[in-house]
């Protein structure tokens, strides 16, 4: 096994991802209904330019390209190969192939034109960026005047795992801290797009009940975070162990508040 660089680990296991680690996210990420609330402050409409920062497996992105139309443009965004891979793959089964046009980049800027989108939607990556100022600016960078960013992110001061409880659930998360740049980066949001310039900042927060265990790929991945970066396994196989006993008999809690942020270019 490669070792782990606590350094760079948050970055590392995006460019990276072994198949499993790449099927279970096609599941984790897949847009379903229950999910609109997340995009009402974004005011997407038909025709617009928008970028999906952090694309991953383009759950997000063939939603966003649904909304746009024929007459709009997403722009997908991302660091790794294979999750674009899979990302284009939806996108020719859902039908909206032509509407979008996939990026593998390989640092944080976007490789469009200054003031050439409409809006900038990013769900769920900037607590893994090592910059969260350059990225927020690189958004305002390729935003028409009056444009929208609109960020969703966790904040993982905030989460609650049932019946595991709070001491162990937190023994876990701190070995895991390695996977996350800015794990606190919900409540840092309103400030960071207020000191980038966007105007007209607004916040919301969701705190959605998972207890069926559709969200329990992110607690598993934590878990496995903690193991590469030294925990004791048996604490580790403890935790997925109840974990996953507590799904099978109904007792799953899981609960990660995510922060809504939009603000407008000028």
């Amino acid at each position: 096994m490669t070792a782990v660089n606590p350094e760079s680990y948050y970055r590392d296991h995006w460019v990276e991802i072994e198949p499993e680690r790449a099927e279970a996210y096609d599941a984790l990420f897949e847009w379903r209904p229950a999910m609109a609330p997340l995009l009402e402050a974004a005011e997407l409409a038909t025709g617009q330019v928008v970028v999906d920062y952090g694309c991953g497996p383009g759950g997000l992105a063939v939603e966003l390209a649904r909304r746009v139309g024929d007459t709009g443009r997403i722009h997908g965004v991302d660091l790794n190969g294979e999750l674009l891979r899979r990302a284009a793959q939806r996108a020719e089964r859902d039908g909206v192939r032509g509407r979008i046009e996939w990026h593998h980049v390989s640092d944080d800027r976007i490789p469009l034109p200054d003031a050439s989108t409409d809006r900038v939607v990013c769900k769920n990556v900037l607590e893994y960026v090592p910059d969260v100022a350059g990225v927020l600016a690189e958004f305002r960078r390729v935003l028409r005047p009056g444009g929208i960013a609109h960020v969703v992110d966790s904040d993982w001061g905030l989460f609650a795992v049932e019946p595991i409880g709070v001491e162990r659930t937190a023994e876990i998360f701190e070995a895991a801290r390695i996977a996350y740049h800015t794990p606190l980066i919900g409540r840092q949001l309103y400030g960071a797009l207020k000191d980038a310039g966007f105007r007209d900042v607004q916040v919301r927060v969701l705190g959605m009940a998972d207890t069926q265990g559709r969200l329990a790929t992110a607690l598993y991945n934590m878990a496995s975070y903690a193991r590469e970066a030294g925990l004791a396994a048996s604490i580790v196989d403890r935790f997925e162990t109840d974990l996953r006993r507590s799904i099978e008999e109904g007792t799953y809690l899981f609960v990660l508040p995510q922060f809504l942020v939009t603000g407008h270019a000028h």
